[in-house]
């Protein structure tokens, strides 16, 4: 959560631009895990395929893990978007995942709620929420946060910067993401 207060400082006047909730896209991200008992990267790859005031996401993760272990995550999401407010677009959403720790696994739900910021043509300000629990052992319902900072350097190529804070295992998570979008 450090982090949070700079990212928020980037925010200046809101316009109109290209955004993650409304454009096809495919993404690669890479991402490092920050927590008292287990560090280690994170490797993504997502893809978006807007539809009519929605958009479905979907993602494949897989964690290299500093004590040996490993993390592997499947899910998709759909997502709600409503209506442009003179350049944010809240939304919310709901999804499935399959996440396997170690030997430990499970199927979880997620409830999302989040908005995106047009900063600039090029540049969107995300921040959202995730609720989720799991349908096995992970029966606590837990809460994540999460802020994207997303560049687009032209119509087919942007990055993006991501802070997430898992509130459940105190875990921090900072990601670099490039994105190829063909529309």
């Amino acid at each position: 959560m450090k982090y949070l207060p700079l990212i928020l400082a980037l925010t200046p006047l809101v316009a109109f631009s290209k955004t993650r909730l409304n454009d096809y896209y495919v993404g690669f991200e890479i991402a490092t895990v920050e927590h008292d008992i287990i560090d280690g990267e994170l490797f993504d790859l997502s893809a978006n395929m807007p539809l009519e005031s929605a958009n479905l996401h979907f993602n494949l993760a897989f964690g290299d893990l500093d004590n040996n272990g490993t993390q592997f995550d499947l899910g998709t999401d759909y997502f709600y978007h409503f209506n442009n407010f003179d350049g944010f677009v809240p939304f919310v959403g709901i999804g499935l995942n399959y996440a396997d720790f170690d030997s430990n696994d499970d199927i979880f739900w997620n409830l999302y709620a989040g908005l995106e910021f047009s900063v600039s043509d090029q540049l969107t300000l995300l921040p959202k929420l995730r609720l989720y629990q799991g349908f096995g052992d992970y029966d606590d319902t837990e809460l994540e946060a999460s802020i994207y900072l997303t560049y687009w350097i032209n119509d087919v190529h942007g990055i993006s910067l991501g802070y997430t804070h898992n509130a459940a295992g105190e875990a921090d998570y900072i990601g670099l993401q490039y994105l190829y979008s063909w529309e």
